[in-house]
């Protein structure tokens, strides 16, 4: 942590849920995992993983965090297209890259951070309800208009999904995750650890279709 001393922060970026200060010759990658936190100017009592303190008395606190150097340009590690919230993302690219691998189950897709960067699995489950798309799908057998609106939800819901956390309104407002009962069709979810993440699922398997290649 030595090599941090003394430098001078060229910029603060974000990519999914990766935090990332640029500095000089390397930049430092934040991931804040599953309960990670920060503090702007103040701490708590627990130590900190990372503690920035700035020249003009600012500082900066990361707690329960992941914290790596990334030696090359930020540029040329990231791809910022892929990124749901981004200015950047592209979603052409996203239909490109989905259609690249059409054994892929929707489940794993929406958490491939190479193609949703920042999907999470909250996202994950209530993307795919609000299409109607099962989870054990293959993204081969998809309609184009199901891709499309797949990859167009992906962006929405993230948009959403932050409004919603940051009026602490979030678990009110799901239809899927962590639910029991299907509210468009009022019979009790499917609960599973499926894909190669095993990530939990919920899903009705009434108004969620299964679209699968035909062999």
């Amino acid at each position: 942590m030595a090599r941090i001393q003394g430098q001078h922060i060229k910029s603060i970026r974000t990519w999914g849920k990766h935090f990332l200060i640029e500095l000089s010759g390397f930049s430092i990658r934040i991931h804040l995992l599953m309960f990670g936190s920060y503090r702007i100017n103040e701490r708590r009592e627990s130590p900190a993983r990372l503690s920035l303190q700035c020249s003009d008395h600012t500082e900066l606190n990361f707690y329960a965090c992941s914290v790596k150097f990334i030696e090359a340009e930020l540029d040329d590690v990231y791809d910022w297209s892929s990124d749901v919230m981004s200015d950047q993302w592209n979603p052409a690219a996203a239909r490109k890259k989905l259609r690249s691998s059409p054994q892929k189950l929707a489940c794993d897709a929406l958490l491939d951070q190479d193609i949703f960067s920042g999907v999470g699995n909250i996202i994950k489950n209530e993307v795919l309800f609000r299409v109607r798309v099962h989870p054990l799908s293959e993204i081969g057998a998809l309609p184009a208009i199901k891709l499309r609106s797949l990859v167009d939800e992906a962006r929405q819901y993230s948009f959403q999904f932050l409004e919603l956390k940051k009026a602490f309104v979030l678990r009110q407002h799901w239809l899927a995750h962590n639910k029991r009962t299907c509210p468009r069709c009022n019979i009790p979810y499917k609960r599973a650890h499926l894909g190669a993440t095993l990530r939990r699922s919920f899903f009705c398997e009434k108004c969620q279709k299964k679209y699968l290649l035909q062999i």
